[in-house]
């Protein structure tokens, strides 16, 4: 499928640099309370927590580099005053957005306050100094996706959400509407806006061993708030409950509790019964069927929808041609916009995966870099599986005799199949047995000269999407072309 849309990134953040989020119907706000109270009632509300801190941006002296944080500074800072004039300027969303748009909105709205009280027991619990840092950034890591409802008329989230409705399959979704996920649309809106750093840091689809505890928080409340609606019982609800568990150091016994208190707090915030997330509430007084009407933005636990990438021949050639004329400015330009640094090793790297889940529409592409102690694989750069944790915490113990090890013991490109893969199960780690999950999946092993670098591993996500021997011949000269430059820059 062809992208509806053909601006880049940069072309968005102009487009969308003026937005204002209408304010949800029926929050309301007591000014008479403490700035303590009054800041956890403006937290009922993504929108009008973004435009305080969007206005409190605009008006602070030029030596205020250390940005606003939390809602208690931005109160603290503007008075009630400047609150009821940021209220005064917002519309109603109900009076901005037709029916499916509003309905779109607030489903948003209520994903992102969900995400934000779940990051925050999980910062509380890791003793984080600054819990509603981590808060804000939970609940402004939707921002993208809610200035997008907003924009002509809602029409990108709506051809998103009918291309695939399931959120696992949002990222091929994003993909080939926009060119690029909302994740990192995110990203480039929060360096523009002067969010928080921790929006920017946690809203790209970077491996979790890259990231800290707080980013890794976020990104993981993010990605339950997505799932919630299908209930505990999604096949990847189980990884993602088992990410949770070994961050908060809790049993897998104990984490749904902790889940569900989570929801709890989220749904105290709103002023509507919740609905993105009632299956996390079934048992306390929250009825099963909570949402009646027709609603093409929730699957309901139905894998509904999801696009296969097609391969594009002119963009894998095209990156090929920039490998072989060692051509990195646009890879770099890429990592700028990430606000990355720009090394020109990560830019080869960077450049390689662009050619195999661009070009060779290879919708899953992981690269994963033997660490110093040279015995450990690590996830380093993930395309296509946003916010999915196997992906993020891939690691494989190459001193141990596997498959993997295998692969690595000299350069090396391999295509197993699951019939293949099965005979070899007994010999394959865990954590490739994982992301693969019964498809067929290609590898290959990263040298640089004679020292081994790491491994690309790419599939394509819906399992009737099949790879081909083209494609693989393809993966094959791209990840080999990558290993001539990095010897070259090793130089």
């Amino acid at each position: 499928m062809a992208q509806h849309y053909t601006q880049r990134i940069t072309d968005w953040v102009a487009i969308l640099s003026e937005t204002r989020l209408p304010r949800i119907p029926t929050h309301s706000i007591d000014f008479d309370l403490s700035p303590r109270d009054l800041a956890e009632q403006v937290y009922g509300d993504p929108a009008l927590v973004l435009n305080l801190i969007r206005d409190v941006n605009a008006i602070a002296p030029r030596h205020f580099e250390g940005g606003i944080h939390s809602m208690e500074e931005a109160v603290l800072m503007r008075g009630t005053g400047g609150l009821q004039k940021v209220i005064a300027s917002m519309t109603g969303a109900q009076d901005t957005l037709n029916a499916d748009n509003y309905r779109g909105y607030l489903f948003t709205c209520e994903r992102a306050i969900h995400a934000a009280c779940q990051a925050r027991r999980w910062a509380f619990k890791l003793a984080d100094m600054l819990p509603n840092e981590v808060f804000t950034a939970a609940m402004l890591r939707h921002s993208a996706e809610l200035a997008m409802w907003i924009h002509d008329h809602g029409a990108v989230m709506r051809a998103i959400h009918e291309m695939a409705p399931e959120p696992t399959y949002a990222s091929e979704a994003e993909y080939v509407t926009l060119g690029f996920s909302l994740g990192e649309l995110n990203q480039a809106l929060a360096q523009a806006w002067k969010l928080p750093n921790l929006v920017a840091e946690s809203s790209h689809s970077m491996a979790a061993d890259t990231r800290s505890p707080r980013s890794w928080a976020v990104g993981l409340a993010a990605r339950l708030a997505a799932l919630a609606r299908q209930g505990w019982e999604h096949p990847e609800m189980k990884p993602l409950i088992e990410a949770i568990s070994e961050l908060l150091e809790i049993s897998e016994d104990s984490i749904q509790e902790e889940i569900t208190a989570g929801a709890r707090d989220a749904s105290s915030l709103l002023p509507w019964k919740p609905v993105t997330f009632a299956p996390l509430l079934l048992g306390e007084g929250e009825e099963g069927s909570v949402d009646a009407a027709p609603n093409p933005y929730l699957s309901h636990g139905q894998a509904k929808g999801g696009v296969c990438l097609a391969p594009r021949l002119n963009i894998f050639n095209r990156v090929r041609n920039e490998l072989e004329r060692r051509d990195y400015s646009r890879s770099i330009e890429k990592l700028k916009i990430r606000n990355e640094p720009a090394k020109q090793d990560d830019a080869v790297l960077n450049l390689a995966m662009s050619g195999l889940y661009d070009g060779l529409g290879l919708s899953r592409v992981l690269y994963a870099e033997l660490r110093p102690d040279r015995e450990t694989l690590a996830a380093k750069f993930v395309l296509g599986a946003t916010g999915d944790p196997l992906f993020h915490r891939f690691r494989v113990d190459i001193s141990r005799p596997s498959l993997i090890q295998d692969l690595m013991a000299k350069p090396a490109a391999v295509w197993l199949q699951p019939n293949r893969f099965d005979r070899m199960r007994g010999r394959a780690p865990a954590p490739l047995i994982g992301i693969a999950a019964g498809r067929s999946f290609f590898l290959a092993s990263l040298y640089v000269g004679e020292v081994p670098r790491g491994i690309f591993y790419a599939d394509r996500h819906r399992v009737d999407n099949r790879l081909d021997e083209t494609s693989f011949k393809r993966f094959r000269r791209l990840c080999a072309l990558a290993s001539v430059r990095l010897k070259e820059l090793s130089k």
